[in-house]
């Protein structure tokens, strides 16, 4: 689509039923069918698009930083597959300890989190170099969507079933508090400036707001509170924070 009119510009028929989309820093979409195990990609400049077949129910999928490498979550396997760009030749398989259900890159690209059904505890990977599953670290009960902001590194991880939201310290890779933010948290959002952390709640149909500043790491881990509450309408899936320039 054009972004100032919304016009379409391009079409393509995919191989499948689209379950996640992303773009590279350099302009090639990913796509993953969850159903028939298709990974599609589409240079959105050159025209060039290359397939591949991964055997599983497919879910998230994200590119390396440099966009040299794809990772995309096999459910079924309870795995990531990483595969080279363009070519979408296997590199590895990535054993994971949870269904891959919730794909975070830290903002540097240097570490992947993971979270999904199966263990109530986030997996840590290393998407360069090593190509390895680091650790496994507990993150709360049920954890679900997460976010992670950039300075200070905090991880905020949803409880996929429950009312809370708990946060890491990416460094110390230890939890420092929960918040009670709504009921069933479905999407988190961090702000460009790291001011806020903003987590839609798909039940209770709201906005909870954290201000990331007033996080402290207590003894007791309670350092941190609910700044607001807003009603957005029901079953909030996804937000976008858009940002404007002065004069």
């Amino acid at each position: 689509l054009d972004p100032k009119t919304l016009d379409v510009r391009t079409k393509y028929t995919l191989a499948g039923k689209p379950g996640d989309l992303h773009i590279s820093n350099n302009g090639i979409a990913a796509i993953a069918s969850a159903d028939s195990g298709t990974v599609e990609l589409i240079d959105l400049a050159r025209g060039g698009r290359w397939k591949t077949h991964l055997d599983g129910q497919l879910g998230e999928l994200r590119f390396r930083g440099d966009g040299k490498m794809l990772l995309v979550a096999n459910l079924k396997d309870r795995s990531l597959a990483v595969l080279n760009v363009p070519a979408l030749q296997r590199v590895t398989d990535l054993q994971l300890a949870m269904a891959p259900e919730n794909l975070c890159f830290k903002p540097d690209g240097g570490q992947l989190f993971v979270s999904g059904t199966g263990m109530d505890a986030i997996a840590i990977v290393f998407p360069y170099d090593t190509l390895e599953v680091e650790q496994t670290v507990l993150a709360g009960r049920d954890p679900g969507v997460m976010a992670c902001s950039d300075d200070p590194g905090y991880l905020f991880v949803g409880n996929a079933s429950g009312s809370d939201v708990s946060i890491l310290e990416v460094d110390s890779r230890k939890a420092i508090g929960a918040v009670e933010v709504g009921e069933r948290p479905g999407f988190i959002a961090i702000t460009p400036d790291n001011q806020y952390a903003l987590i839609l709640n798909r039940e209770s149909g709201d906005m909870a707001v954290i201000r990331i500043p007033s996080i402290r790491r207590t003894r007791d881990h309670t350092g941190a509170a609910l700044f607001t509450l807003l009603p957005v309408g029901s079953d909030p899936v996804h937000a976008a924070v858009v940002t404007t320039q002065s004069g």
